[in-house]
């Protein structure tokens, strides 16, 4: 290596480490905007209410609980952490958030170790810029813990890599490094699964990649050596699940480690004659915190007065039937719904569901207007699966103070490609089988982001070897990428800034959770502008109504309570209303009355 190559592949590792801290930097600043400037962090609605409530019947009665989990228990669990503290969800959000730095750092250290310095800061550089992992760090919500799982498994199987290499002493079996890295896996393998209970599909796929590492290992006695170290990683994925099991063993009665509902109310909504592939109502769900579970009940006919875990269970499977019925009844709708998710799926915009994308560049105007979007992700990944699978490109030796990195010429492609694609199709299966949003598809960033360092160094050798350049030393020589993969990743490129929603404004919904939230933590004034805005942008929405109603007769706008009740009943009585919008409506109603007829005294 000469003088002038050596200096000029420091400099451009030294820029790429610049990068990374400047997106740290940027991080950490929209974290502390967040968490200092928007009402969100102080209140939750939807799932985060549920999870709150979750995490304080933890607190209430430690350290088990006395509820089943209607959602992931896991993130209960990690909210509850947090709010051990002080009883806040916000400090739920910091706790989280010292969680998802932890996983960013386990992250970088993985993508060094696996691929060596440049390609690695790059596969950094990847999954700081995706604005939309940042985005849901700070939410009240699962999404930041399964990423953070799913990190972990990557960390663990990258360390079965690191220890792969046969040992003398021991020919034909796999030492106690081994049998810990796989341990390890397992136990990783198993705490994704609780985040999110769709990665038990990647374990199959986990456990495959890890008989082909030890079984060009082994040598002599592949079939003892693999089934020995098969077994450990099970037992660690046993062990991550053990806990949660017994709890809902004890709470239950039943040693569930998903969800009580089962998935079916995720199925529904993704296959029902109203899915357009993104969250709805499929004319059943009212998503009513408290209320709901008894409203479906009444609805598909089941007693409500079952135990919490048993009506949640019937009314799964209840979902499940309606879901597939209508999959049997209308195969070819179903068809071209699941091709529209994943159309929807591979797409830029962020079709995000709970928390509004739009409505927080309202709040915070300056966040996530650059960063790397998914198609040049998903690019990037589809040219670092080609180039590390098909030997296309191999990181360079490592300078005198460093470690070799892991991939080498001489590692099993195969086992590293199933090990991939399971972490890619686990969430993607869970997108196409259910319905699409940002916060279902963030777990295909990881996979995607650790692809992209080799991905994109690659195709910078393939561009110099098209205009006739030498390769840039210490950079081994191989045969350049195919250029149908470069076509192919230059199609998913373009696609992706394609619409898949014309919507340019935040959603109405997003106006009124945010009054909401506004209203519970001493707001009332901001959260009737909120208010206003969502009876705006829906000006037929009655719950929008009951609840400006409501907030205006403890604000004393008796005018305006009035106006905006007979909207209500005249909306109720044209088009329908739900019941309790309706129940709540009388009673504000009624207390009008009251207070009217205690001023006129």
């Amino acid at each position: 290596m000469t003088a002038a190559n050596d200096g000029g592949r420091a400099s451009v590792e030294r820029g790429l480490a610049l990068i990374i801290v400047l997106l740290v930097t940027y991080r950490l600043a929209y974290h502390a905007s967040y968490l200092g400037e928007v009402p969100f962090t102080h209140a939750t609605f939807a799932d985060g209410a549920m999870y709150e409530q979750a995490a304080r019947d933890i607190l209430d009665h430690p350290p088990l609980g006395t509820q089943a989990f209607y959602l992931q228990g896991a993130y209960a669990y990690l909210l509850a952490l947090g709010m051990a503290i002080r009883p806040w969800p916000s400090f739920g959000l910091i706790v989280q958030l010292i969680v998802a730095f932890a996983a960013l750092a386990l992250f970088h250290r993985s993508a060094l170790k696996l691929w060596g310095r440049r390609a690695g800061l790059v596969s950094s550089i990847a999954l700081l810029a995706y604005p939309g992992l940042a985005f849901y760090e700070n939410k009240h919500l699962s999404a930041e813990l399964g990423v953070a799982c799913n990190i972990l498994v990557i960390a663990a199987f990258v360390a079965v890599l690191a220890r792969a290499a046969p040992d003398p002493s021991r020919p034909g079996l796999p030492d106690r490094r081994l049998l810990l890295a796989s341990l390890g896996l397992g136990a990783a393998s198993g705490l994704a699964t609780l985040a999110r209970p769709n990665m038990i599909l990647a374990l199959p796929f986990t456990l495959l990649a890890l008989a082909l590492v030890v079984r060009r290992r082994a040598g002599e006695r592949p079939r003892r050596a693999v089934a020995l170290v098969l077994a450990t990683t099970l037992l660690g994925t046993t062990l991550a699940l053990a806990p949660m099991a017994a709890r809902n063993l004890a709470v239950t009665g039943s040693p569930d480690v998903q969800p009580v509902h089962g998935g079916g109310t995720s199925f529904f909504i993704g296959n029902n004659p109203k899915s357009r592939g993104v969250w709805n109502d499929g004319d059943l769900l009212s998503a009513r915190l408290g209320t709901e579970s008894h409203e479906l009940a009444l609805a598909l006919g089941i007693d409500p007065t079952l135990p919490e875990r048993e009506r949640a269970r019937e009314i799964g499977e209840a979902l499940y039937a309606r879901s597939l019925d209508w999959i049997a009844d209308n195969p070819g709708a179903w068809l071209k719904l699941e091709l529209h998710k994943l159309w929807l799926t591979t797409g830029d915009q962020q079709l995000t569901q709970d928390y509004d994308w739009l409505g927080e560049r309202e709040l915070l105007p300056w966040a996530h207007r650059v960063g790397v979007s998914f198609s040049i992700l998903l690019a990037l990944g589809l040219l670092g699966a080609g180039a590390v699978l098909g030997r296309r490109w191999l990181p360079p030796a490592a300078e005198d103070d460093q470690p070799p990195p892991t991939w080498t010429a001489t590692s099993n492609r195969a086992a590293l490609g199933w090990f991939v694609l399971g972490q890619l199709l686990a969430p993607l299966a869970a997108n196409l089988l259910y319905f699409t949003s940002a916060q279902h598809r963030l777990p295909l960033v990881v996979p995607l982001a650790l692809l992209s360092g080799p991905g994109l160094l690659a195709l910078i050798a393939w561009a110099r070897a098209k205009l006739g350049r030498e390769p840039v030393a210490p950079e081994p020589t191989h045969p350049p990428l195919p250029t149908w993969l470069v076509v192919l990743a230059g199609v998913a490129l373009i696609q992706g800034p394609w619409p898949r929603s014309h919507r340019e404004h935040p959603h109405p919904v997003h106006y009124y959770n945010l009054a909401m939230v506004q209203d519970s933590i001493g707001e009332p004034l901001d959260a009737l502008a909120s208010l206003n805005r969502a009876i705006e942008l829906r000006p037929r929405q009655p719950i929008f109504h009951m609840r400006r109603a409501h907030l205006r007769l403890r604000l004393e706008d008796f005018d305006g309570v009035d106006q905006d009740l007979a909207l209500v009943f005249d909306i109720a009585g044209a088009e329908g209303a739900p019941d309790w919008v309706v129940e709540q409506a009388e009673l504000d109603r009624h207390s009008l009355a009251i207070e009217r007829a205690l001023r006129s005294r």
